[in-house]
């Protein structure tokens, strides 16, 4: 049993369906390299292993080599003990850990096939497994930059599946609307498995991989990049020359300059995988100075030396909550895609970190620092406790902060009601919005809304004054400004009337991608916020200029949403004249496809479309005279006017006579006719070939000869 199932099946001659799985091999194993999951040595040596091994198979496919399938079974039985033994003693698994031997297992079994495959079923198994490899390559893949890959496979695929058709069927071969229209349904299916798809859950029990990519040390022990001026490093501080930072975002450093424009662009920052969508934060400001937000110099940022991963503790100067609510537990993975401040973003409250150093730091105000810049391809991840409380939660909070919390959590918020000077108009204005507001919530909310219905957003702000404070110039100035203008002006109206609130900065969650379930956070996702302190719920964020969704969207909801948008941005009235000259030119090009070639076949055309409203159609092999004649019964026309019509049309198609103007207007006339209207009858060609006392041609007459009188 075991020989006949070894035995080979007939050798496979199809040169260009051996090319089509090795194409697909190659580029699944293209595709693991460019995931990361092999080496540049490990990727090229088995390709090349490969394309060798299907020459070798092509060359002895009619006999293959009897001793070099025990020699691949070995290699098969070797690769699968490499595999267990890496898996072996591991303290815990992750994904790299199951990831990375798997790609390096299936590489191996490919290399090994690539050698015995004379047979169509064994490329069949080659075909498939190139499957395994774009798989793995998938599972790490972070942007449609994979989509080269998997496009590359699918086309490898399908070649080879023609190929395999054609070969099974000894030589048939599809014909080229039938492949298309195949890979169309195929599409079509895809993409509505896609739409009902639920929205993503990330596991919460696994251990996510980190990655320096490269990442060096950076001077300053938990300093932030960029005060030191230094051109290398990942970020600089703004400055009214020159007002961009990384993500075109002024904030991730030691203080935040208000009086400064905002540069926001479109480019990716980062991806995110997340249990749902969050404020991620950078940082947080409570010291406010009229312009800018400052990090207070007491703030001794305090190392942490755990280890991966890295048990964040409460802050020093965060308040202990009293009775606080039982948080959502969120698991984010950050992808970076460019140069990054380093500074650790995450959901609130950070727990844990897995982290690619020996040790990070943590400052007062949430804020986690990289002793190492982050490049491109940089990856960690943060699982936070949030403990983001419901609306009904939060109405239902009464009293002022300083009259609910303990002495020691009140000394701890004044740095929280921290204002330079009297903000007098200010104060006014903010009790005037919250009069009749009882709770902390409400007066949250009303001037929210304040702000929304009296404020431009704006990132082209109008210059500040030397001088002059920001807060005053936006309130009772221009009342123009962006996310920092409008954050801030919130929170110094809210610590005008005794609520403590600070200055957050960081990234909201961008457009999510549906293909890789990630959020692509660009650099206009760069943010400024406020969280307010709520007793018995700790911090809790608000946003006047930008809404967080509660939970990840689903893939079709994502794809319905974006193509609404694009659908909402086109210009309706341009395409409509481009679509109706598309649909008009194709019309006539239809038209002008269908149109008849000759006159003699238009004119029977016509005849049959006669004959088929009448209730009797034209039938297969009955010759035109033929149905002529039963058309001349069927009407009752002893004169044989359709047997005279038939008869032009086929000395026009067959034998050479040219039908004259008037012969061509009858003939045409008695086409459309019906058949219970009798016709006049036609004037005839020449009398020596129809007489014209015999109106209906005999069937044996030869027909008309170039050069014997007859026109």
């Amino acid at each position: 049993m075991v020989k006949r199932a070894n035995r080979p099946g007939p050798p496979e001659n199809s040169a260009g369906l051996r090319i089509a799985c090795a194409g697909a091999v190659v580029t699944g194993i293209s595709g693991c390299r460019a995931e990361g999951e092999l080496s540049w040595a490990v990727a090229l040596t088995s390709i090349v292993l490969v394309i060798t091994g299907m020459y070798v198979s092509y060359r002895t496919r009619a006999k293959p080599l009897g001793w070099l399938k025990p020699l691949l079974a070995l290699a098969a039985v070797a690769a699968f003990v490499w595999f267990f033994r890496q898996l072996t003693g591991q303290a815990f698994y992750d994904v790299s850990t199951v990831e990375n031997p798997l790609a390096m297992l299936f590489v191996w079994i490919q290399v090994a096939h690539a050698f015995d495959v004379p047979a169509r079923r064994d490329l069949a198994f080659s075909l498939a497994g190139s499957a395994s490899l774009m798989a793995v390559a998938g599972a790490q893949a972070v942007d449609l930059g994979f989509g080269v890959y998997a496009l590359a496979w699918i086309a490898f695929g399908l070649w080879g599946l023609v190929g395999m058709w054609g070969s099974a069927s000894e030589g048939g071969r599809l014909r080229g609307r039938g492949v298309v229209g195949t890979v169309v349904a195929v599409s079509v299916l895809s993409v509505g498995v896609l739409t009902v798809l639920p929205a993503p859950h990330v596991a919460g029990r696994i251990d996510f991989p980190a990655n320096a990519a490269g990442g060096v040390g950076l001077p300053g022990a938990g300093g932030l990049t960029g005060d030191s001026g230094r051109a290398t490093e990942p970020a600089r501080a703004g400055s009214p020359a020159d007002a961009t930072r990384v993500g075109g975002f002024l904030g991730f450093a030691t203080h935040l300059d208000t009086a400064l424009r905002g540069a926001p662009g479109n480019t990716v920052v980062m991806r995110v995988r997340a249990q749902r969508p969050s404020y991620w934060i950078g940082e947080t400001f409570n010291t406010w100075d009229g312009v800018s937000w400052k990090v207070p110099t007491k703030n001794v940022p305090t190392p942490l030396f755990s280890g991966s991963p890295f048990v964040v503790p409460p802050t020093v100067d965060t308040p202990v909550v009293a009775s606080p609510v039982a948080g959502q537990s969120d698991l984010q993975t950050f992808y970076m895609a460019q140069s990054s401040p380093n500074l650790i973003f995450h959901a609130d409250n950070a727990v844990d970190v897995w982290f690619p150093a020996r040790n990070i730091y943590v400052s007062g105000n949430d804020t986690i620092v990289s002793p190492i810049a982050l490049g491109p391809g940089a990856i960690y991840t943060v699982r936070s406790q949030v403990n983001t409380a419901t609306a009904d939660e939060l109405r239902a909070v009464t009293g002022t902060p300083a009259s609910t919390e303990s002495s020691s959590q009140a000394r701890e918020l004044k740095v929280d009601l921290q204002l330079p000077k009297p903000y007098g108009r200010v104060k006014a204005l903010a009790e005037k919005i919250t009069a009749k507001k009882t709770t902390t919530d409400a007066k949250v909310q009303a001037l929210i809304s304040w702000i929304g219905a009296h404020t431009h957003y704006s990132t082209d702000i109008p210059p500040l004054a030397p001088g002059a404070d920001t807060v005053d110039e936006f309130l009772f100035g221009n009342r123009t400004g962006f996310c920092e203008q409008i954050s801030t002006a919130m929170a110094v109206m809210l610590r005008s009337i005794d609520i403590p609130a600070r200055e957050a900065v960081g990234y909201v969650p961008g457009s999510y991608n549906p293909i890789t379930d990630l959020y692509e956070v660009q650099n206009k996702d760069a943010h400024a916020w406020v969280q307010v302190w709520f007793a018995h719920y700790g911090w809790q964020s608000f946003d006047p200029t930008a809404v967080v969704p509660l939970a990840n969207p689903s893939p079709g909801a994502t794809l319905f949403h974006d193509a609404g948008r694009a659908l909402k941005a086109l210009p309706l009235i341009p395409l409509g004249v481009v679509l109706f000259l598309a649909a008009a030119t194709a019309l006539v090009f239809s038209w002008r496809r269908r149109r008849p070639a000759t006159w003699a076949i238009a004119v029977a055309r016509r005849m049959e479309r006669t004959g088929r409203r009448a209730g009797r159609p034209r039938e297969t092999g009955e010759t035109l005279s033929e149905y002529a004649s039963v058309l001349d019964a069927i009407a009752g026309d002893a004169s044989g006017t359709w047997a005279s019509v038939a008869w032009l049309i086929e000395a026009s198609a067959y034998g050479h006579h040219e039908p004259s103007a008037e012969e061509r207007r009858e003939a045409e006339l008695a086409s459309r006719s019906r058949l219970h209207r009798r016709r006049p009858e036609m004037a005839t060609v020449d009398p020596g070939v129809r007489p014209a006392a015999v109106p209906v041609p005999r069937r044996d007459s030869p027909p008309p000869r170039a050069g014997d009188g007859n026109p």
